[in-house]
């Protein structure tokens, strides 16, 4: 019983321990300017919320970003709500919208193959085919502008109307 608490506390703190590198996800890019500095959050945008784990653009203001951190090639929200390991999670989606699948920011493992490069942060090579930057949508109940990816397994269009591609920079907290 002893080696499995060992083993769990060992767990734990091998994934805090890349929190001493913790950064912010702001925009650039963008064919539209106004599209780029602007920074991820989660939740509606206003107030991190991890049981409404969109990924949405709340404005240029640092102090209302999201923290993540990179371990394994996967990029964890740095929650300080909750203990759970939420993770960004590339959900690819079918119908009308399956050229921009959804980011999600689950309490799971989150999407592996990230990486963290000088022109910003790279999918995984599987189905990702760079960032989006999305308009608000109310009728699919998203009231912030929000991060979707490319569906490199859908041709048309190259970019969703009303999207802008973008790149999503690592800034390290300050």
């Amino acid at each position: 019983m002893k080696f499995l608490a060992t083993v769990a506390l060992l767990a734990t703190t091998a994934l805090a321990a890349p929190a001493d590198k913790l950064f912010n996800l702001k925009t650039s890019g963008a064919s539209n300017s106004t599209h780029n500095d602007l920074y991820l959050s989660v939740g509606r945008g206003v107030v991190p919320d991890p049981l409404n784990s969109e990924a949405v653009f709340a404005g240029a203001a640092a102090n209302r970003a999201a923290t993540f951190y990179f371990a394994n090639s996967t990029i964890y929200w740095s929650a300080s709500s909750t203990s759970a390991p939420y993770a960004l999670d590339l959900i690819n989606v079918d119908g009308a919208r399956k050229e921009r699948a959804q980011i999600s920011v689950d309490p799971t493992t989150g999407s592996k193959g990230f990486s963290i490069t000088p022109e910003g942060v790279k999918g995984p090579s599987s189905t990702w085919d760079g960032w989006l930057w999305c308009p608000v949508n109310a009728e699919a109940g998203q009231f912030f502008p929000n991060l979707h990816f490319l569906n490199k397994n859908v041709q048309e269009p190259a970019v969703p109307a009303g999207c802008d591609k973008i790149n999503l920079q690592a800034v390290p907290r300050s």
